[in-house]
């Protein structure tokens, strides 16, 4: 009998599917990135729902580095209003380092506007 995922079973499934989003940004694998969104997305449904999403997206932040898939982390994490001051300022710190590819800093810049602007609402 199969048990019922929880949702800190899908973290490998996430960081994976931010790297693969990245990249497909990266080189114009657009249909590849579509795919990726996807699992983002249907993740990002089970977390709406868990007791575990703050324990989830802080794990994400610990164990990754790539800049994309904090970039997706800090918007989940801003939309489901968890820490949303370390979110921002883990998007800043994105949209500022020298080191990152242009592309995924102007994302982390562009949510931050947006945010800002009141175009990306937390979920009640």
């Amino acid at each position: 009998m199969d048990r019922k995922k929880e949702l800190m079973d899908y973290l490998e499934d996430y960081l994976e599917s931010c790297r693969v989003h990245g990249e497909s940004t990266l080189n114009g694998n657009y249909k590849e990135g579509n795919k990726a969104y996807k699992k983002i997305d249907k993740i990002f449904n089970i977390a709406k729902n868990s007791d575990d999403q703050e324990a989830f997206y802080l794990e994400i932040l610990e164990k990754s580095n790539n800049a994309n898939t904090l970039t997706w982390c800090c918007i989940n994490m801003l939309k489901l209003s968890i820490k949303p001051k370390m979110a921002r300022a883990k998007l800043k710190e994105i949209a500022k380092d020298k080191n990152i590819h242009p592309i995924f800093k102007s994302n982390a810049q562009l949510t931050l506007q947006e945010w800002d602007k009141g175009n990306i609402k937390p979920i009640d």
